[in-house]
Parts: C-alpha cells; structure tokens; sequence
C-alpha cells in the first residue's frame, strides 16, 4: 500500500487544481482594475501582509498537524485490529488441537467449532469495516445468517457487539475448568477488541470542531482575497518591461498553497470517510485480515 510520489503528485494537483482556476482569474481581475484605474490606489502595507500571512502560516500548520494526528491515529488502530486478529485465529487453531481443553471430546466437532469461531471473527473484522462506513446493517448472505442464527445473534442490535458475546459464550461454554489459562488469554484477545472498537469508534464520532474548521476556512479565505492587495503588481524594469505579469503566478502559487493546505487538512481530518485518497485503506487492510484468517481456518478442514 505504499504510494509512490507520482500518484501523490496526481492528486495532489486534482485537488489543487480547482484553487489554482479561481486565483488566477481572480488575481488576473484584481490587476486588470489596477491597471485601468491607476498603480496602487489600493495597495496595502506589506508589512501587515507579512504579518497577517506569518499568523496563517502556524494556523494552518497545527491545523494540518491535528489532522495528520487523527489519521496516524486511525491507522494504528487498524494495525493493532490486524495483530490481535492474528495472534487470536492462530490461538483458537493451537488451542482447539488440545482435545484436554474441551468438553466435547471429539476432535470433528472440535474442529468444526473452531472454524466457526474464526468465521465469526471474519465476519466481525467486515462489520466493524461497514461501520466505519456508516452500513450498520448490511444485507448477509443465507450462510452468514445460518451462522447467525446457530449462535443467536439479534441483527436488529449493534451487529459487531454481537458477534463478539457470541465468541466470548462460545468459548466460555466449551472450555473445561482445567483449561483456565488457554481460556483467559482469548478473553484478553477479546478485550482488546472491545477497546479497539472503542478507540475507532472514538474518532468516527467526534469529528472536527466545526467551529475550529469554519474559522480556519473563513481566516484563509479572507487572506487569499486580501493577497492581491499586498502585493500588488511587480514593476522590475518599469511599466513597458512587461515584469508586472509575475504578479500573477507569484499570487496564484501563495494563494492555491493556503487553499490546498486547508482541503488536504479537513480530508486527513476524516480518516474513515469514503474517500479512499486521504482516509486510512481498511478495506484493504480487512481484506489482508480476512486472507489471513481463512489460511488459517483451512488448516481445520
């Protein structure tokens, strides 16, 4: 999933390229009328532009680092959803082995108790992905909802909460009092993916400040508008040089680099959105989840 600099630069400049179109008609516009009504009538100081320009700057780089935080944060959470998933399916796989753990003394239904658990374990990994994805109650297939039926599980609640009391039940009922110790580590197994859950859905449901997100698009704005009106033309050479039109590109790069800062920081800010450029890539990642436990889940059959 590493993405190389050409793609990032692709995007990069679908998402700039609608801020460079409005500045550069607008700085074309704001030059045009100095020109016809005289050099500088509405010049400001440069001085207040520097200024105003160096206060933008820190805000839009926090803003950008609190974004990029939130991010790194929800991908985390998906790489820890990845290990615990693995270190449990391959417990369940060495611990069901044992016919010593278990009421059910044969090792048939033994193993086919495994298999399901770890099916509801691929199951659990897709419904916390449709989730994040606002799909709270996904259509299943017949054989998924076989399953859920065999283990009681009401689709009418929060469906990932359910599977996971399903397999804390299921374990619970089937391990022996001997097998204390195998028993207790997949409890953990399953505690970690309640406070993994419970971190992911943390950030989903407090997003942004909205007020915080509308002040910094307002304080931007305002300063690209204001661009223009520091700088003004460049008359290097005098007026018949033809150097005032550097004005323009100058302008436009300031202009379309606040403007694109502030986007890529609200697209970072939401790292569960749709948007599969910015947001973190669980559907990748849950797929690389689900692979892995299927291999493991073969081993059984």
């Amino acid at each position: 999933m590493i993405k190389t600099e050409r793609q990032g630069l692709l995007h990069l400049l679908k998402i700039a390229t609608p801020f460079i179109i409005i500045t550069t008609v607008y700085t074309i516009f704001v030059l045009a009328l100095e020109e016809y009504f005289g050099d500088h009538i509405y010049k400001i100081s440069g001085q207040i532009g520097s200024v105003f320009g160096l206060a933008v700057a820190f805000f839009l780089g926090f803003r950008m680092n609190s974004a990029y935080d939130r991010w790194w944060e929800a991908r985390k959470i998906f790489g820890e959803l990845t290990n615990n998933t693995r270190s449990f399916v391959a417990k369940i796989y060495a611990y069901y082995g044992n016919e010593q753990h278990f009421k059910e003394t044969k090792q048939n239904d033994i193993n086919l108790k495994a298999q399901k658990i770890i099916e509801l374990s691929i199951l659990y990994i897709g419904q916390l992905k449709n989730e994040m994805h606002n799909n709270l109650h996904p259509k299943f297939d017949d054989q998924t909802n076989k399953l859920f039926s065999e283990f009681k599980i009401n689709t009418e609640n929060k469906i990932s909460n359910e599977i996971l009391v399903a397999i804390t039940k299921d374990i619970e009922d089937n391990f022996t009092t001997s097998a204390r110790i195998e028993k207790g580590d997949l409890m953990q197994h399953i505690n970690r993916f309640y406070d993994i859950q419970g971190k992911a859905e943390r950030i989903k449901n407090t997003p942004f400040l909205m007020i915080y997100s509308a002040f910094t698009k307002l304080i931007v704005n305002f300063y690209v508008i204001l661009i223009p009106l520091f700088i003004g033309d460049i008359d290097l050479g005098g007026e018949e040089s033809g150097f005032e039109f550097l004005a323009v590109p100058i302008m436009v790069i300031i202009s379309t680099a606040f403007l694109t800062i502030n986007k890529l920081a609200n697209l970072y800010g939401e790292p569960f959105s749709e948007n599969k450029k910015t947001s973190v890539t669980i559907d990748d990642i849950c797929k690389i989840i689900e692979q892995n436990c299927n291999e493991v889940c073969s081993k059984l059959k």
